[in-house]
């Protein structure tokens, strides 16, 4: 039987898999335990030790193992990080290998499987097409993408799929949060209806919620909404429902039996969302305009129709037959079970009710308001602090930085007035700007004496009230944001743009709608990358003793150490209060603008001793203002630094490669703080190692920096061009030139650009994704190696003879072969020189259609083996055991 080995993971090393020192794994009578369950093995359940920990927790038993996996979602070792390896268990009585017609039988399921998913998309394309949206979304991609319109109308139906997932989200959300809050009531649907359409839409619901348990089990596997729900539920509710049951839509999925459930499911949900929205309203328009034509009432129907365009729409009129047939039905079954009398009745006391309920409700919302004032008082400050601050700051922010994008005041309030859900987004940058004003003064407080704080708002005091006005402190607050952001935002963009007009605005691949599609790209990955992180992580540990010592050496300076600075020895220095009042620190603080007080009050009484001195009120003004000035320059250098630096990548970049587009700034904001980052590092690691004295290894680094970039730079110049020649041989030339022209003459750069894309895309499928079919087994093993090791540990010879050679002497084979033949042998065969010319322009494109034939024959054989393997298993295999782990499957 076939072993499936497991990868090891990373951080599984074998410094961490084989522990030095074992601790003892048996109980007191000498008997080996499982880590889970601390039982004994038993004879129909025997322990294992499927990775590589040792002592107690080295046994297991396979069930505990498996209902622990299950529980944790991944398949390795938490611990030493090895895979657990599991080897499948077959009947007795499984044969070596399958009969030809089974496996025959298995591929054509399969092949039929495939095929369902084609129509699920193209019978979502063409739903979607009925509908004007879908129609002027396929027109919108057209003019956008520059596509065909068939490619167009299949990009529509890939958004109206993400329409259908988004929408059977929500309705599995709202299941799930309804049934929490109000509790789970199961109804029992048999669907024993008065009527045939009751009855129908009984199973049509029993049809719908069992699409949703489908589509809730498959929600529980995303992270997110994973953690959503077990917030939502800490009993882990989301484990208890069972597998969708599909046999309950009996005829239906048994003529449907070639699909798997997930295809099924999202048949069955397309069908459902298209047919209700788009493919009934569009017969019902359709017959509803055919009977107006019957009965030649179209030319006065149609501008009754024909309001915005849409009244000529067959689905916008569906829409309204459909209302006006339930409101029709509705009436029918009223009529049927009351009188007229009783219904008049009813409706005069409705519209009695819909008379008077405004004043009746008016009065009891007065009544209520007047009861509970303090309650509506306290709601206002609240949002005044929590809203209204937030929002302005974040307004005043965008102000401020509206030089950066060049963008006119009168166009960004249109803008605002238009999209009013942008100021979201405003109050959003507010609440940052006050985390971050936050975080200074925690770093301020810590360095400065406490009674210098006297003046602000104490959230540490057990009185402190979080729903009092504080006026002064609320215009303290303003004023003390509003010259802050003129500081560090506003005079610096004003002096960058006076000093150099040019600079701004920022220039952004977005902006540019003809790669519009791949700017989005690649700012998701940008983001995916981190570079927030990555900049925070390098910023936060500098701030604190840079600002610590700008302080010191600067109240020295004005003789003012013992006034401001905190004596740590002599003092006891309380840490911020976060613990003792928990999330609700973070609120107070914010709520109230950060500038607050986080160490608790001290007494001032020796205050006016302090400022005797008739200069102190001056050395305080000065060093507010040397404050200020240093903001100011420290704002300059971080805006203009790291974009200069970037920008000058990018140039030096098109100088060598004219790609002819535009440099993006965001981009070069980070290159440009990646190259100052290395730049620093690499100058203190050499100020550091010549100080000590190691300038041997110095050397050796120096070395390996040029092995190592002699090494890159065959990767990405001599193998992507003679890369990029095969490219321009076996594919260009065919296909561009005829037989009776002479081919173009292509630049060496257009090659290697061609040849460095594939290359990196072959090593990128390689090496990251779990497709092997372009790669053998000994390549996947090097690149593995590659991947897994550090580069400057890999040796040479073996980068050299084992890698770099191979390639090199592939494509070169590649190139030369061909050429000897059709250069060389042809001509002294003594044919024509038509003959000669053909196969000096086929030859190349020939091989490549043999390295298709033999690729495609491998990928077949290798279809044939998995379908017989996946066909094996589905009828023979009884289960699973995980093997024990040793020694030579690592080393293997």
């Amino acid at each position: 039987m076939d072993v499936f080995t497991a990868e090891n993971q990373p951080g599984g090393g074998d410094d961490q898999a084989f522990p030095a020192e074992e601790t003892d794994d048996k109980d007191d009578d000498g008997v080996d335990l499982c880590r889970i369950c601390r039982l004994p093995e038993l004879p129909d359940n025997p322990l294992r030790y499927p990775c590589a920990c040792r002592g107690s927790i080295k046994y297991v038993h396979q069930q505990c193992l498996l209902l622990w996996l299950n529980r944790r979602g991944h398949k390795h070792c938490e611990v030493c990080g090895r895979s657990y390896s599991f080897v499948p268990v077959y009947s007795e009585n499984a044969p070596k290998r399958l009969p030809w017609h089974e496996l025959m039988r298995g591929l054509l399921l399969r092949a039929l499987r495939v095929v369902g998913w084609v129509l699920v998309m193209l019978f979502n394309v063409y739903c979607y097409s009925l509908h004007p949206s879908g129609r002027h979304d396929a027109i919108e991609s057209q003019r956008i993408f520059g596509v065909s319109d068939m490619f167009a109308s299949i990009l529509a139906g890939c958004v109206y799929t993400g329409m259908i997932a988004y929408s059977f989200t929500i309705m599995a959300l709202t299941r799930f949060i309804v049934e929490h809050f109000f509790g789970r009531h199961h109804h029992v649907v048999n669907g024993r209806g008065h009527g045939v359409v009751p009855r129908v839409g009984l199973v049509l619901w029993k049809w719908l919620l069992i699409l949703c348990d489908w589509w809730h089990l498959h929600l529980i596997k995303i992270r997110i909404f994973h953690t959503l729900m077990a917030e939502l539920d800490p009993g882990e509710v989301v484990f208890r429902l069972g597998n969708a049951q599909f046999h309950e839509f009996g005829a239906v999925r048994s003529v449907l039996f070639f699909l798997d459930d997930n295809a099924f499911a999202v048949l069955a949900v397309s069908f459902y969302t298209s047919f209700f929205f788009l493919l009934l309203p569009f017969f019902m328009g359709k017959l509803v305009f055919a009977l107006l034509l019957i009965f030649q009432l179209m030319e006065l129907a149609m501008p009754l129709l024909s309001g915005y365009s849409l009244g000529q729409e067959p689905v916008i009129v569906g829409y309204i037959t459909m209302l006006a047939l339930a409101f029709a039905y509705l009436v029918s079954v009223a009529l049927s079970r009351d009188s007229i009398q009783a219904i008049a009745k009813k409706l005069s006391l409705g519209l009695l009710f819909i008379t008077l309920a405004p004043l009746f409700l008016l009065w009891i919302l007065s009544v209520k308001v007047w009861k509970n004032l303090s309650v509506v008082k306290d709601g206002f400050i609240l949002c005044l602090k929590l809203g209204v601050l937030p929002l302005v700051l974040g307004c005043w922010l965008d102000f401020c930085m509206l030089p950066i994008f060049r963008t006119p005041i009168s166009q960004r309030l249109e803008t605002l007035s238009n999209y009013p859900i942008l100021l979201i987004l405003h109050w959003l940058f507010g609440q940052i700007w006050l985390l971050l004003v936050l975080n200074s003064m925690v770093l301020i407080q810590k360095i400065f004496k406490k009674r210098l704080f006297w003046f602000l708002l104490d959230v540490t005091d057990p009185n402190y009230k979080n729903t009092k006005v504080h006026t002064g402190q609320f215009l303290f607050e303003l004023a003390f944001h509003g010259s802050m952001m003129v500081t560090v935002v506003d005079l610096p963009i004003m002096t960058i743009c006076l000093i150099s007009p040019s600079f701004f605005p920022l220039q952004f691949w977005i902006c540019d709608e003809r790669i519009m599609f791949g700017s989005m790209a690649a700012y998701v990955f940008l983001v995916r990358l981190g570079p927030f992180e990555w900049l925070a992580e390098l910023i936060k540990p500098a701030v604190e003793p840079i600002f610590r010592k700008w302080v010191v050496t600067v109240s020295s300076w004005l003789k003012l150490s013992d006034f401001l600075l905190e004596n740590h020895a002599d003092q006891n220095v309380r840490v911020p209060l976060q613990n003792d009042l928990g999330e609700w620190f973070l609120v107070r603080s914010m709520a109230e603008g950060s500038v607050v007080s986080l160490y608790g009050s001290q007494s001032v009484t020796t205050f006016e001793e302090d400022i005797g001195n008739a200069r102190f009120i001056l050395k305080i003004g000065l060093m507010l203002a040397l404050a200020t000035l240093s903001m100011f320059l420290i704002s300059i250098i971080s805006m203009v630094l790291p974009l200069l630096i970037g920008r000058l990548f990018f140039h030096s970049i098109f100088f060598i490669i004219p790609f002819g587009l535009k440099y993006d700034d965001l981009y070069g904001f980070w290159i440009g703080c990646y190259i100052l980052r290395a730049t620093y590092m690499g100058a203190c690691f050499v100020f550091y190692h010549i100080k000590i004295g190691r300038t041997d290894l110095l050397l050796n680094l120096v070395l390996l920096s040029i092995r190592n970039a002699i090494l890159f730079s065959i990767w990405i110049s001599g193998i992507p061009a003679m890369l990029g020649r095969l490219i321009h041989l076996m594919i260009i030339i065919p296909l561009q030139v005829p037989l009776n022209e002479s081919p173009p003459v292509y630049s060496f750069f257009q090659e290697w650009l061609m040849g460095l894309v594939v290359l990196n895309i072959w090593t990128y499928l390689t090496m990251f994704t779990r497709i092997t079919c372009f790669a053998t087994v000994a390549w996947q093993e090097k690149l593995e190696r590659i991947r897994n090791a550090p580069t400057n540990s890999l040796p040479s010879t073996w980068l050299l003879l084992d890698v770099f050679y191979p390639l090199m002497f592939t494509l070169i084979a590649t190139l030369v072969f061909p050429y000897l033949v059709a250069y060389s042998l042809f001509p002294c065969l003594g044919f024509s020189g038509a003959v000669n010319l053909a196969v000096q322009r086929l030859i190349w494109p020939v091989l490549l259609a043999i390295i298709i034939l033999l690729f495609v024959a491998k990928l077949t054989r290798d279809l044939f083996v998995y379908i017989h393997r996946v066909e094996y298993n589905d009828r023979y295999m009884v289960g699973d055991r995980v093997t024990n782990f040793t020694e030579d499957l690592v080393s293997g």
